[in-house]
């Protein structure tokens, strides 16, 4: 029991920090509510969906996401081998030797990924029943400005 309230504590701290970002962006961007909020989680963080999932719904209370949809994009974790150059599965980051050649020269390619990707809301117009558009609602660029190049495609979202 004492693992499962521990292991919670954590991701409630990681919950908690990704609604202090929505909410910040929400309020540079004129939102009046966040609908939802994609994150992307790689496998070999030590942050548990499940879990993380579970106390969004404690973190945002009595918050502009309060209600939010969480959507979480979760990111098998994959090296690649310099030596053959097949990319392969990983499981354990410690534990990086290629099945294929089993050589130890090995380059980690994804998951280790925390990222925030987007936030999705309302205005204050759309709470009063306008007929906006996005573009027209906000007009705004609300990608978090510490976000990857990639991920600031999303306009009229953050």
């Amino acid at each position: 029991m004492l693992c499962v309230i521990l292991l919670n504590m954590h991701e409630l701290s990681v919950a908690q920090r990704i609604v202090e970002i929505a909410e910040e962006q929400a309020s540079k961007s004129g939102l009046a509510r966040v609908t939802a909020i994609k994150v992307r989680i790689g496998g070999l963080t030590t942050v548990v969906p499940e879990a993380l999932n579970f106390c969004f719904g404690f973190a945002t209370e009595d918050t502009l996401a309060a209600g939010a949809e969480l959507v979480i994009e979760e990111v098998p974790a994959e090296a690649k081998c310099n030596s053959c150059g097949k990319a392969f599965p990983v499981t354990d980051a410690y534990f990086l030797i290629c099945p294929s050649c089993a050589s130890p020269d090995t380059t980690l390619l994804r998951g280790q990924e925390l990222d925030l990707l987007s936030i999705e809301g309302e205005t204050p117009e759309d709470a009063t029943g306008k007929d906006t558009t996005p573009e027209d609602a906000t007009g705004k660029d609300t990608t978090p400005e510490d976000a990857t190049p990639e991920n600031k495609t999303n306009r009229g979202r953050t």
